[in-house]
Protein backbone atom coordinates (compact mmCIF):
# COMPACT_ATOMS: atom_id res chain seq x y z
CA UNK A 1 0.00 0.00 0.00
CA UNK A 2 1.11 3.69 -0.88
CA UNK A 3 1.94 5.82 2.19
CA UNK A 4 -0.65 8.15 1.50
CA UNK A 5 -3.12 5.28 1.15
CA UNK A 6 -1.52 3.87 4.45
CA UNK A 7 -2.44 7.21 6.22
CA UNK A 8 -6.22 7.20 4.99
CA UNK A 9 -7.03 3.93 6.29
CA UNK A 10 -5.13 4.60 9.95
CA UNK A 11 -6.93 7.86 9.58
CA UNK A 12 -10.21 5.40 9.73
CA UNK A 13 -8.42 3.28 12.17
CA UNK A 14 -8.15 6.03 15.01
CA UNK A 15 -11.83 6.66 14.59
CA UNK A 16 -13.05 3.73 15.23
CA UNK A 17 -10.91 3.09 18.10
CA UNK A 18 -12.56 6.10 19.41
CA UNK A 19 -12.25 10.30 19.38
CA UNK A 20 -10.53 11.56 22.94
CA UNK A 21 -13.29 13.48 24.96
CA UNK A 22 -16.63 12.10 22.99
CA UNK A 23 -19.40 12.58 25.02
CA UNK A 24 -22.32 10.66 25.96
CA UNK A 25 -24.53 11.88 23.86
CA UNK A 26 -23.32 9.86 21.02
CA UNK A 27 -25.89 6.91 19.24
CA UNK A 28 -25.37 4.18 17.39
CA UNK A 29 -26.93 2.00 14.98
CA UNK A 30 -26.14 -1.37 13.97
CA UNK A 31 -27.92 -3.66 11.14
CA UNK A 32 -26.73 -6.71 8.84
CA UNK A 33 -27.95 -9.23 6.44
CA UNK A 34 -27.67 -13.33 5.67
CA UNK A 35 -28.90 -14.55 2.76
CA UNK A 36 -28.69 -16.49 -0.42
CA UNK A 37 -28.91 -15.99 -4.09
CA UNK A 38 -28.71 -17.20 -7.64
CA UNK A 39 -26.38 -15.52 -9.98
CA UNK A 40 -27.09 -16.21 -13.89
CA UNK A 41 -23.15 -14.22 -14.60
CA UNK A 42 -21.37 -14.81 -10.99
CA UNK A 43 -18.49 -13.50 -13.01
CA UNK A 44 -20.36 -10.55 -14.90
CA UNK A 45 -18.58 -11.43 -18.27
CA UNK A 46 -19.51 -9.92 -21.90
CA UNK A 47 -19.84 -12.08 -24.33
CA UNK A 48 -19.95 -11.16 -28.37
CA UNK A 49 -18.67 -11.48 -31.44
CA UNK A 50 -14.83 -12.44 -31.20
CA UNK A 51 -15.10 -13.08 -27.51
CA UNK A 52 -14.08 -16.64 -26.14
CA UNK A 53 -15.99 -16.16 -23.09
CA UNK A 54 -19.35 -17.99 -21.31
CA UNK A 55 -21.34 -16.95 -18.51
CA UNK A 56 -21.19 -18.80 -15.47
CA UNK A 57 -24.58 -19.59 -13.20
CA UNK A 58 -23.88 -20.04 -9.18
CA UNK A 59 -25.53 -20.05 -6.00
CA UNK A 60 -23.81 -17.30 -3.28
CA UNK A 61 -24.49 -16.84 -0.25
CA UNK A 62 -23.64 -13.46 1.40
CA UNK A 63 -23.44 -12.13 4.82
CA UNK A 64 -22.79 -8.14 5.95
CA UNK A 65 -22.76 -5.94 8.87
CA UNK A 66 -22.56 -2.19 9.26
CA UNK A 67 -22.00 0.05 12.00
CA UNK A 68 -23.04 3.65 12.43
CA UNK A 69 -21.72 6.23 14.93
CA UNK A 70 -22.23 9.44 15.66
CA UNK A 71 -21.52 11.81 18.29
CA UNK A 72 -19.57 15.04 19.74
CA UNK A 73 -16.13 14.98 20.30
CA UNK A 74 -13.06 17.71 20.36
CA UNK A 75 -16.18 20.73 19.98
CA UNK A 76 -17.10 19.30 16.90
CA UNK A 77 -19.28 16.69 15.17
CA UNK A 78 -18.05 12.99 14.22
CA UNK A 79 -19.36 10.31 12.17
CA UNK A 80 -18.08 6.76 11.52
CA UNK A 81 -19.14 4.41 9.13
CA UNK A 82 -17.73 0.90 8.94
CA UNK A 83 -18.98 -2.28 7.23
CA UNK A 84 -18.89 -5.34 5.90
CA UNK A 85 -19.98 -7.59 2.77
CA UNK A 86 -19.02 -11.13 2.00
CA UNK A 87 -19.98 -13.04 -1.06
CA UNK A 88 -19.09 -16.79 -0.57
CA UNK A 89 -19.46 -19.11 -3.33
CA UNK A 90 -19.72 -22.88 -2.07
CA UNK A 91 -18.66 -24.53 -5.70
CA UNK A 92 -15.14 -23.96 -5.93
CA UNK A 93 -15.34 -23.23 -9.50
CA UNK A 94 -15.29 -19.97 -9.28
CA UNK A 95 -13.33 -19.30 -6.07
CA UNK A 96 -12.22 -16.43 -7.70
CA UNK A 97 -15.34 -14.81 -6.65
CA UNK A 98 -15.35 -15.44 -2.97
CA UNK A 99 -14.52 -11.53 -2.21
CA UNK A 100 -15.10 -9.73 1.27
CA UNK A 101 -15.59 -5.99 0.97
CA UNK A 102 -14.37 -3.92 4.31
CA UNK A 103 -14.76 -0.10 4.01
CA UNK A 104 -15.41 2.77 6.54
CA UNK A 105 -15.95 6.39 6.84
CA UNK A 106 -14.83 8.73 9.19
CA UNK A 107 -15.82 12.91 9.13
CA UNK A 108 -16.11 15.23 12.00
CA UNK A 109 -16.78 18.72 11.44
CA UNK A 110 -16.54 21.93 13.54
CA UNK A 111 -18.81 25.30 13.34
CA UNK A 112 -16.85 28.53 13.25
CA UNK A 113 -17.95 30.20 16.18
CA UNK A 114 -21.54 31.47 15.68
CA UNK A 115 -21.59 31.86 11.59
CA UNK A 116 -23.11 29.05 9.49
CA UNK A 117 -19.79 27.76 8.59
CA UNK A 118 -18.16 24.34 8.86
CA UNK A 119 -14.65 23.14 8.99
CA UNK A 120 -13.41 19.76 9.43
CA UNK A 121 -11.87 16.62 7.84
CA UNK A 122 -12.66 13.24 6.56
CA UNK A 123 -11.00 9.92 5.49
CA UNK A 124 -12.67 6.86 3.47
CA UNK A 125 -10.84 3.07 2.81
CA UNK A 126 -12.48 0.44 1.15
CA UNK A 127 -10.70 -2.66 0.62
CA UNK A 128 -11.76 -5.83 -1.23
CA UNK A 129 -10.35 -9.00 -0.42
CA UNK A 130 -10.59 -12.38 -1.95
CA UNK A 131 -9.86 -15.17 0.46
CA UNK A 132 -9.94 -18.46 -1.45
CA UNK A 133 -7.55 -17.13 -3.97
CA UNK A 134 -4.39 -14.95 -3.82
CA UNK A 135 -5.96 -12.36 -5.78
CA UNK A 136 -10.40 -12.56 -5.87
CA UNK A 137 -11.96 -11.17 -8.79
CA UNK A 138 -12.59 -7.56 -9.46
CA UNK A 139 -10.76 -7.11 -6.03
CA UNK A 140 -9.26 -3.38 -5.50
CA UNK A 141 -8.24 -0.76 -2.86
CA UNK A 142 -9.51 2.64 -2.98
CA UNK A 143 -8.68 5.56 0.26
CA UNK A 144 -9.12 8.85 0.11
CA UNK A 145 -8.78 12.04 2.72
CA UNK A 146 -10.10 15.37 2.28
CA UNK A 147 -10.71 18.62 3.80
CA UNK A 148 -14.34 19.68 4.20
CA UNK A 149 -15.85 23.06 4.08
CA UNK A 150 -19.33 22.90 4.68
CA UNK A 151 -21.53 26.16 4.22
CA UNK A 152 -25.44 26.57 5.94
CA UNK A 153 -28.79 28.43 5.43
CA UNK A 154 -31.25 27.37 8.04
CA UNK A 155 -31.54 23.52 7.60
CA UNK A 156 -33.02 23.63 4.12
CA UNK A 157 -29.65 24.63 2.45
CA UNK A 158 -25.76 23.18 2.49
CA UNK A 159 -23.15 23.04 0.26
CA UNK A 160 -20.01 21.22 1.32
CA UNK A 161 -16.57 21.44 -0.40
CA UNK A 162 -14.05 19.00 -0.41
CA UNK A 163 -10.37 19.25 -1.51
CA UNK A 164 -8.16 16.27 -0.87
CA UNK A 165 -6.16 12.98 -2.53
CA UNK A 166 -7.02 9.54 -3.93
CA UNK A 167 -5.32 6.17 -4.65
CA UNK A 168 -6.61 3.03 -6.36
CA UNK A 169 -5.50 0.12 -6.68
CA UNK A 170 -7.01 -2.60 -9.14
CA UNK A 171 -5.33 -5.85 -7.42
CA UNK A 172 -5.76 -8.28 -10.36
CA UNK A 173 -3.98 -5.72 -12.72
CA UNK A 174 -1.02 -3.03 -11.47
CA UNK A 175 -1.70 -1.41 -15.08
CA UNK A 176 -4.98 0.15 -13.51
CA UNK A 177 -3.50 1.24 -10.62
CA UNK A 178 -3.44 5.37 -10.34
CA UNK A 179 -3.12 8.33 -7.61
CA UNK A 180 -4.21 11.75 -7.38
CA UNK A 181 -5.84 14.96 -6.38
CA UNK A 182 -9.47 15.08 -5.60
CA UNK A 183 -12.07 17.95 -5.55
CA UNK A 184 -15.70 18.15 -4.71
CA UNK A 185 -18.65 20.24 -4.39
CA UNK A 186 -22.23 19.28 -2.79
CA UNK A 187 -25.24 20.90 -2.99
CA UNK A 188 -28.28 19.84 -0.77
CA UNK A 189 -31.64 21.90 -0.89
CA UNK A 190 -35.04 21.48 0.63
CA UNK A 191 -37.12 22.66 -2.35
CA UNK A 192 -40.56 22.38 -0.79
CA UNK A 193 -41.50 21.12 3.19
CA UNK A 194 -45.07 21.59 4.90
CA UNK A 195 -45.15 23.29 8.31
CA UNK A 196 -45.37 19.87 10.20
CA UNK A 197 -42.43 18.54 8.35
CA UNK A 198 -44.33 15.01 6.90
CA UNK A 199 -43.23 15.61 3.21
CA UNK A 200 -40.69 17.14 1.46
CA UNK A 201 -39.38 17.94 -2.00
CA UNK A 202 -35.55 17.82 -2.13
CA UNK A 203 -32.33 18.56 -4.44
CA UNK A 204 -29.01 17.23 -4.67
CA UNK A 205 -26.63 18.53 -7.19
CA UNK A 206 -22.76 17.01 -7.28
CA UNK A 207 -19.42 18.19 -9.28
CA UNK A 208 -16.18 16.17 -8.80
CA UNK A 209 -12.75 16.25 -10.54
CA UNK A 210 -10.29 13.71 -10.09
CA UNK A 211 -6.42 14.63 -11.97
CA UNK A 212 -5.50 10.53 -12.01
CA UNK A 213 -1.71 9.85 -12.38
CA UNK A 214 -1.01 6.17 -13.41
CA UNK A 215 2.56 4.66 -13.73
CA UNK A 216 1.89 2.89 -16.94
CA UNK A 217 3.13 4.88 -20.38
CA UNK A 218 -0.07 6.44 -22.39
CA UNK A 219 -0.81 4.43 -25.74
CA UNK A 220 -1.27 5.61 -28.93
CA UNK A 221 -3.17 4.11 -32.37
CA UNK A 222 -0.69 2.57 -33.89
CA UNK A 223 -3.25 0.78 -36.30
CA UNK A 224 -3.19 1.05 -40.29
CA UNK A 225 -5.28 4.03 -41.05
CA UNK A 226 -9.30 3.54 -41.87
CA UNK A 227 -9.12 0.19 -39.56
CA UNK A 228 -10.85 -0.16 -36.36
CA UNK A 229 -9.30 -0.19 -33.67
CA UNK A 230 -7.24 -2.74 -32.08
CA UNK A 231 -5.67 -3.35 -28.47
CA UNK A 232 -2.87 -5.21 -30.42
CA UNK A 233 -1.96 -2.49 -32.71
CA UNK A 234 -1.29 0.29 -29.94
CA UNK A 235 1.79 1.40 -29.22
CA UNK A 236 3.32 3.10 -25.85
CA UNK A 237 4.92 6.43 -25.84
CA UNK A 238 7.21 8.06 -23.60
CA UNK A 239 4.50 9.96 -21.21
CA UNK A 240 3.22 8.78 -18.65
CA UNK A 241 -0.44 7.72 -18.50
CA UNK A 242 -2.72 10.51 -17.19
CA UNK A 243 -6.57 10.81 -17.18
CA UNK A 244 -8.90 13.75 -16.38
CA UNK A 245 -12.14 12.29 -14.55
CA UNK A 246 -14.74 15.00 -13.92
CA UNK A 247 -18.81 14.04 -13.15
CA UNK A 248 -21.50 15.91 -12.78
CA UNK A 249 -25.09 14.66 -11.18
CA UNK A 250 -28.34 15.71 -9.86
CA UNK A 251 -31.43 14.30 -8.20
CA UNK A 252 -34.71 15.25 -6.83
CA UNK A 253 -35.90 13.18 -4.25
CA UNK A 254 -40.15 13.26 -3.02
CA UNK A 255 -40.27 11.86 0.75
CA UNK A 256 -43.99 11.13 1.88
CA UNK A 257 -46.04 8.07 2.33
CA UNK A 258 -43.91 7.23 -0.88
CA UNK A 259 -40.84 7.80 -1.50
CA UNK A 260 -39.69 8.49 -5.12
CA UNK A 261 -36.17 9.48 -6.67
CA UNK A 262 -35.12 10.60 -10.28
CA UNK A 263 -31.56 11.45 -11.40
CA UNK A 264 -29.20 12.01 -13.82
CA UNK A 265 -25.24 11.73 -13.91
CA UNK A 266 -22.33 12.14 -16.61
CA UNK A 267 -19.22 11.00 -16.29
CA UNK A 268 -16.41 12.44 -18.50
CA UNK A 269 -13.24 10.77 -18.66
CA UNK A 270 -10.61 12.50 -20.93
CA UNK A 271 -7.35 10.64 -20.98
CA UNK A 272 -3.55 11.08 -22.82
CA UNK A 273 -4.09 7.33 -23.58
CA UNK A 274 -5.83 5.71 -26.48
CA UNK A 275 -8.78 4.17 -26.15
CA UNK A 276 -9.25 5.51 -22.38
CA UNK A 277 -11.56 8.37 -23.25
CA UNK A 278 -15.15 7.87 -21.99
CA UNK A 279 -18.28 9.64 -21.46
CA UNK A 280 -20.90 8.06 -19.36
CA UNK A 281 -24.61 8.95 -18.89
CA UNK A 282 -26.38 7.57 -16.14
CA UNK A 283 -30.25 7.71 -15.36
CA UNK A 284 -31.56 6.53 -12.71
CA UNK A 285 -35.27 6.51 -11.32
CA UNK A 286 -36.81 4.36 -8.00
CA UNK A 287 -39.94 4.26 -5.79
CA UNK A 288 -40.60 2.91 -2.39
CA UNK A 289 -44.06 2.63 -1.58
CA UNK A 290 -46.29 0.27 1.47
CA UNK A 291 -48.17 -2.51 0.17
CA UNK A 292 -49.49 -2.93 3.61
CA UNK A 293 -48.24 -1.85 6.85
CA UNK A 294 -45.36 -4.32 7.17
CA UNK A 295 -44.53 -5.10 3.67
CA UNK A 296 -42.61 -2.16 1.66
CA UNK A 297 -42.02 -2.49 -2.21
CA UNK A 298 -38.68 -0.85 -4.24
CA UNK A 299 -38.24 -0.69 -7.77
CA UNK A 300 -34.63 0.95 -9.07
CA UNK A 301 -34.23 1.63 -12.99
CA UNK A 302 -30.90 2.48 -14.39
CA UNK A 303 -30.02 3.46 -18.12
CA UNK A 304 -26.83 3.82 -19.27
CA UNK A 305 -25.09 4.63 -22.25
CA UNK A 306 -21.54 4.67 -22.58
CA UNK A 307 -19.77 6.85 -25.74
CA UNK A 308 -16.12 5.72 -25.99
CA UNK A 309 -14.44 8.72 -27.23
CA UNK A 310 -11.59 7.56 -29.17
CA UNK A 311 -14.16 4.33 -30.77
CA UNK A 312 -14.25 1.22 -29.16
CA UNK A 313 -11.41 -0.51 -28.00
CA UNK A 314 -12.33 -4.13 -26.65
CA UNK A 315 -10.00 -4.29 -24.32
CA UNK A 316 -11.82 -2.30 -21.42
CA UNK A 317 -10.60 0.08 -18.58
CA UNK A 318 -11.28 -0.99 -15.61
CA UNK A 319 -10.93 1.51 -13.89
CA UNK A 320 -13.66 3.55 -15.52
CA UNK A 321 -16.27 1.22 -13.57
CA UNK A 322 -15.28 3.01 -10.35
CA UNK A 323 -15.28 0.15 -8.42
CA UNK A 324 -17.32 0.62 -4.78
CA UNK A 325 -18.58 -2.92 -3.77
CA UNK A 326 -19.57 -5.96 -4.68
CA UNK A 327 -22.84 -4.63 -5.43
CA UNK A 328 -21.68 -2.18 -7.71
CA UNK A 329 -22.97 -2.55 -11.30
CA UNK A 330 -22.43 -0.16 -13.93
CA UNK A 331 -25.08 -1.72 -16.17
CA UNK A 332 -28.40 -0.47 -17.28
CA UNK A 333 -30.48 -2.78 -15.08
CA UNK A 334 -33.95 -3.16 -13.21
CA UNK A 335 -34.00 -3.96 -9.73
CA UNK A 336 -37.32 -5.24 -7.76
CA UNK A 337 -36.90 -5.72 -3.63
CA UNK A 338 -39.62 -6.47 -1.33
CA UNK A 339 -38.59 -6.38 2.56
CA UNK A 340 -41.89 -7.94 5.05
CA UNK A 341 -41.13 -6.22 8.54
CA UNK A 342 -41.02 -9.55 11.29
CA UNK A 343 -40.79 -7.18 14.07
CA UNK A 344 -39.40 -3.86 15.58
CA UNK A 345 -35.71 -5.33 14.49
CA UNK A 346 -36.47 -7.99 11.90
CA UNK A 347 -37.62 -8.23 8.62
CA UNK A 348 -37.28 -10.76 5.58
CA UNK A 349 -36.15 -9.68 2.21
CA UNK A 350 -36.24 -10.28 -1.49
CA UNK A 351 -34.40 -8.99 -4.69
CA UNK A 352 -34.88 -9.88 -8.15
CA UNK A 353 -32.79 -7.91 -10.66
CA UNK A 354 -31.45 -8.07 -14.30
CA UNK A 355 -28.66 -5.94 -16.10
CA UNK A 356 -27.93 -5.62 -19.54
CA UNK A 357 -25.54 -3.39 -21.87
CA UNK A 358 -27.59 -0.70 -24.13
CA UNK A 359 -26.84 -0.08 -27.07
CA UNK A 360 -24.41 -3.05 -27.38
CA UNK A 361 -25.29 -3.86 -30.97
CA UNK A 362 -22.62 -1.41 -32.53
CA UNK A 363 -20.03 -2.64 -30.29
CA UNK A 364 -20.36 -6.36 -30.74
CA UNK A 365 -20.68 -6.92 -26.76
CA UNK A 366 -23.21 -8.06 -25.26
CA UNK A 367 -24.06 -8.27 -21.44
CA UNK A 368 -26.72 -10.66 -19.50
CA UNK A 369 -26.94 -10.99 -16.18
CA UNK A 370 -30.25 -12.18 -14.00
CA UNK A 371 -29.95 -12.50 -10.36
CA UNK A 372 -32.43 -14.14 -7.66
CA UNK A 373 -32.17 -13.17 -3.43
CA UNK A 374 -33.46 -14.26 -0.48
CA UNK A 375 -32.61 -13.30 2.84
CA UNK A 376 -32.92 -11.97 6.36
CA UNK A 377 -32.40 -8.65 7.84
CA UNK A 378 -31.33 -7.67 10.86
CA UNK A 379 -31.69 -3.59 12.26
CA UNK A 380 -31.72 -1.65 15.51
Amino acid sequence: MRPRARLAVAGVLAVAVGVPGARADSTTSISAETGVEVDSNVERVETGTGLDTATTQATVVRVGAKLDHRGRALGGGYSLVVSDLTRFLPSNEVAQENVTVLAGTARWLHAVHERPVLLGAGVTATDSIGFQTEVGARTFRNVGADGLLVLRSEDRRALTLGFGWRDFTYKPDPQFDWTGPAATVRLDMILWQPANKTKSLELVASLGFEARGFETKALINDCAPNTIADPNCTAATDLPRRDRYQRAGIEMTWVGEQIAAIGYQLALIDSNSFGQSLARHRISASGTFPANDKTFITVLAIVQLDQYLDGLVVRRDLVSQEFTNVEDENRSSLQLRIARKLGSEWSLEGRAAIWRNLGSAEMSLDFHRELLYFGLVYGK
